[in-house]
């Protein structure tokens, strides 16, 4: 711009030649304001344009902004979730309660003869709302949250610290596409890990719920508190009582990891799956691999109470057993290697019910 305007009044000089020097000075003025004009003009266009350059810009920034606030707003609050899952354990705590009394074996209630799917006259054992209704008749409303504070110590200490390992090694899950048996394998060992982790925690609270509502057989008082159950482990097996039936539970739950992940992966890579599709699938494979390892499950229950000097962990109740593979081999034996599995519709074993000195009395059903 500064050439043009020289140039402009170069030539006004030139083509001036001797004319006069007042009129030749005011036609210059008067093009130097033209051109000063024309600067100003144009020096506010280029602001004008960068302008409207930098506000797309800006634009984008704010909704940018914008949608990673409605993004945050739209994530489900983590405590909430915590808290709302400890709430629902706790109002059906006295289903866990019942169920864990069914898993040691306890049936206070006769078994009555009622009629099969199939038509067939079969030994059916109480409900799990019959079970709920006795506890209620022998310690009231109250009695039936025996064992809750622990419980709800155990789960929230797995679901507090389960991540803690991987965390403080820094080992994060595979998000960016990489080879599918390398994805495979590192989210599974890391989802081992977070799994071994959660249990080992959470396990002597585990333990000490197992024991106080074990307390209702005998009516025991020695595990009432959670200090008072925690001297008596100590004095009784040492630091090494907190983990009684600890494998078969970690073995249990490493089951399941394993082959609903294992067959996840074939599903998805063989039928081509879509995300709801793999959604029902994984759902279903892990019922399933729950329902196949749930033996484990009651080993574990057993072992937790076995010789801890209540009377549901002692003959006649239970035998007092050494390994929990001794344990897992007689409840094989007996049949009783599922009880607890179903709690709506218990039927007997069929070993008990073919033994002639059934300990449960028949009812007939009306």
């Amino acid at each position: 711009m500064q050439s043009r305007r020289e140039h402009m009044l170069e030539g006004i000089y030139v083509s001036a030649g001797d004319a006069d020097n007042e009129a030749a000075a005011g036609i210059v003025q008067r093009l130097e304001g033209g051109v000063a004009m024309l600067d100003e003009q144009q020096a506010s266009e280029e602001s004008g344009d960068e302008a409207g350059q930098q506000q797309p810009a800006g634009q984008v920034e704010t909704l940018e902004s914008e949608t990673d606030w409605d993004n945050d707003l739209d994530k489900p609050n983590e405590f909430l979730r915590f808290f709302l899952r400890m709430g629902f354990g706790a109002v059906m705590h006295p289903y866990e309660y019942a169920k864990v009394l069914m898993q040691l074996g306890y049936e206070p209630l006769p078994a009555v003869t009622s009629t099969s799917w199939l038509g067939r006259s079969t030994l059916f054992l109480p409900s799990v709302h019959q079970y709920i209704r006795y506890i209620r008749h022998t310690d009231g409303f109250a009695g039936l949250y025996r064992g809750l504070g622990p419980r709800i110590l155990s789960s929230a200490s797995s679901a507090l610290f389960s991540e803690s390992l991987v965390h403080l090694v820094g080992w994060k899950q595979l998000e960016k596409p990489a080879h599918p048996f390398r994805e495979y394998v590192s989210n599974m060992l890391r989802d081992g890990i977070i799994i071994a982790t959660g249990l080992a925690i959470s396990h002597p609270f585990y333990v000490i719920s197992v024991r106080q509502m074990a307390q209702f057989v005998g009516r025991e008082v020695v595990y009432s508190t959670i200090r008072g159950s925690v001297r008596e482990i100590l004095a009784q097996d040492g630091p090494l009582g907190f983990y009684a039936g600890f494998v078969p539970r970690l073995l249990s739950d490493l089951g399941v990891l394993f082959c609903t992940s294992t067959l996840s992966a074939i599903c998805n890579r063989v039928f081509m799956l879509k995300s709801d599709q793999r959604e029902y699938n994984s759902a279903l494979l892990q019922f399933g691999a729950i329902m196949l390892l749930y033996p484990l499950q009651v080993v574990g229950a057993c072992m937790a109470c076995s010789g801890s000097g209540v009377a549901a962990g002692a003959p006649p109740f239970m035998p007092i057993y050494c390994q929990w593979m001794d344990c897992l081999t007689d409840l094989i034996a007996r049949g009783d290697h599922y009880r607890g599995a179903f709690i709506f519709r218990r039927t007997l074993p069929k070993m008990q019910a073919q033994r002639v000195y059934d300990p449960y009395t028949v009812l007939r059903m009306n």
